[in-house]
This record gives C-alpha cells, sequence and structure tokens, in this order.
C-alpha cells in the first residue's frame, strides 16, 4: 500500500523507517508535519543559550541529519562544539552523513547509546516511537548526561483530552494532509502501518513523565494542534 512520495509498505505490515524510506523521508515529513522547518528554526535559535565553546549537541533519532546540520551550520564558528546524530537505522545514517561529513552519526538505539556530558539534547518526533514503557528510562538518561544548566527539546504528537476537541483536530490534520499532496488512501493507509508503532500521549501524560524522570521545569514553546514542542531544564 502506497503512504505517499514513492512510499510502499506491503499490506498488512507496519510502518518502518528502514526498507528505502531514507531516500523520501525529507519530502515525506514536512508534507506530515506542521510547521516542521519552523520548529527546527525555533531549535537553532533557542540553541544560542545553550551551545558555546567545548559545547557537545546529541540529538536523538537523527534520521537524515537535517536538524543536527543546521545546529552544526550555526556553531561550527565555535572552538571544538561537538554535535552527534544517533539513529538506529543504517540508511538514514548513511543519507546523513553523505550530506553532513563533518558530523559523527551512530548508528545505535538510544537505549545502547553512550551519552557523555552534554549542554543540549533534541528529540524531534522521535521518542512516540519508542514504547511507553522505555521511555521514562531513556528520559532519565538524557536528564543524567546534562551538564547544569543544560536543556532537552522535545518534540511530540500529542493525544488530545478533551473528545470533542479531539475530533476537530483530527479533521484538521487530514485536512492538512490532503492539502499537502497526500490522497485519502494514502492517509488511511499510514494510519493503519503507524498502529502499534507510534503511540502518543496526552500532555498531562507527557510532563508528568519528563517530572519524573527529573525535568522539573518544563515549558511549551511550540503549538499546532495535536504537535508540542517543549523545552526541559536541568
Amino acid at each position: 500500500m502506497e503512504v505517499g512520495n514513492d512510499i510502499v509498505i506491503q499490506n498488512g505490515t507496519q510502518w518502518s523507517f528502514g526498507n528505502g524510506v531514507a531516500q523520501h523521508f525529507d519530502e515525506h515529513v514536512r508534507q506530515s508535519i506542521p510547521l516542521y522547518d519552523e520548529g527546527h528554526n525555533l531549535v537553532c535559535h533557542l540553541s544560542d543559550f545553550f551551545i558555546r565553546d567545548h559545547s557537545l549537541c546529541y540529538e536523538l533519532g537523527s534520521a537524515t541529519g537535517n536538524l543536527i546540520g543546521k545546529l552544526y551550520q550555526r556553531h561550527k564558528s565555535k572552538k571544538e562544539v561537538r554535535f552527534i546524530g544517533i539513529e538506529e537505522i543504517p540508511e538514514m545514517n548513511q543519507v546523513a552523513q553523505s550530506k553532513f561529513p563533518e558530523l559523527e552519526f551512530i548508528t545505535s538505539s538510544v537505549e545502547e547509546a553512550r551519552l557523555e556530558p552534554s549542554d543540549l539534547i533534541i528529540s524531534y518526533y522521535f521518542l512516540q516511537f519508542i514504547l511507553p514503557d522505555k521511555r521514562i528510562k531513556i528520559l532519565s538518561k538524557i536528564y543524567e548526561s546534562l551538564v547544569e544548566g543544560g536543556a532537552f527539546i522535545l518534540f511530540e504528537k500529542e493525544i488530545m483530552t478533551d473528545p470533542k476537541v479531539n475530533k476537530l483536530i483530527v479533521s484538521n490534520y487530514i485536512k492538512f494532509k490532503q492539502e499537502h499532496g497526500f490522497s485519502p488512501e494514502e492517509i488511511l493507509s499510514k494510519q493503519l502501518s503507524l498502529e502499534g508503532v507510534m503511540i502518543n500521549h496526552t500532555h498531562a501524560e507527557n510532563k508528568e513523565m519528563l517530572k519524573s524522570a527529573g525535568f522539573h521545569h518544563v515549558e511549551t514553546i511550540m503549538r499546532y494542534g495535536e504537535f508540542n514542542g517543549y523545552i526541559c531544564f536541568k
């Protein structure tokens, strides 16, 4: 079944970021997530407060490297600054490395990767693809690796708690995807393929999870419908 942008998934199978998706990922994600590039720009602007000489910045689930690449371009004049992308899918890292040969991309799950003391860590629509029972462990790992005064920036698609509002928001998102070139069949196929793969929480659940990991200062920095961005301070 087709899900758009020449990405084909076998009938009855779940969504995967492998199997050739990397070649079409950039176009697909920009047409699928509202304010995708604007969110990147916001992260870059906020990074000015945390990245300085000798800083270390991670992006978890760095995909084809666009965001970590933009951060590198913004701060490359600083002394001995390191930008590391962690991505489990080898195809994604191959594309990322070809675009940004100066950067380090680690092929590993976040659970298994070793995080060094860092000033800024970013998860841009990544955590929602991790099984819920593993998320708190990952968030605790992020909190522990941040230096005092460092920040974690998290973007997630969430579930609206009010059924009436949720109905409106879901309808709005379908219209958004149609306006960006997806057919009704592609939208439905993508939705079905994501079942059991992308597991979304509510705003309250995400804030409670962040608090449990140690982040007691959490603020929303960007929102469009069910798409929410947070900054979390240590």
